[in-house]
């Protein structure tokens, strides 16, 4: 038997999916012990009103958005203590949440295509990057994200006279 797999029921072996709950901080299982707590009975409602969904926000310190945040990933889940774990971020503004893969890519393209003499347009260029990485099988980035790599690129003029 090998990591991550378990008998099953029937003798067969059944893997064994590890979502972060065996890692996640104790102090993180005791706030989502505490929302289960009350997110659980608001989740047998058919809707949850304002009133309620405002006194579960009181009570657990946080936004009545949040609440409602809580309560979709409680009804998505399996009902379990650890649908409502925090989650991972993917990375936030101004960090990289592309594959380094899909970057090189990127970073491959514009220099030999969008960044030459003979500057083809934006819409080729992505379609070199669309092609490229379906060929090898990786995710294909935004057209918005190709333009905003293409502009940190190009060098800008400062102080250029205007006459």
């Amino acid at each position: 038997m090998r990591d991550g797999e378990a008998l099953g029921m029937d003798g067969g072996q059944t893997e064994i999916v590890e979502r972060g709950v065996l890692t996640a901080p104790n102090a993180a299982w005791d706030v989502a012990i505490r929302q289960a707590e009350l997110i659980s009975p608001l989740a047998d409602q058919p809707r949850l009103g304002l009133a309620a969904a405002n006194a579960a926000a009181d009570e657990l310190g946080i936004s009545r958005r949040q609440v409602y945040v809580l309560l979709s990933r409680w009804r998505a889940g399996e009902g379990v203590v650890s649908d409502l774990l925090p989650r991972s971020s993917s990375g936030g503004r101004g960090r990289r949440r592309l594959p380094a893969a899909v970057e090189a890519v990127l970073r491959e393209v514009i220099e030999s295509r969008y960044l030459s003499r003979q500057r083809r347009s934006l819409a080729a260029v992505y379609r070199e990057v669309v092609r490229r990485c379906r060929i090898a099988g990786l995710p294909v980035p935004a057209r918005n994200t190709l333009a905003q790599r293409s502009q940190r690129r190009i060098p800008t003029a400062v102080n250029s006279p205007a006459d």
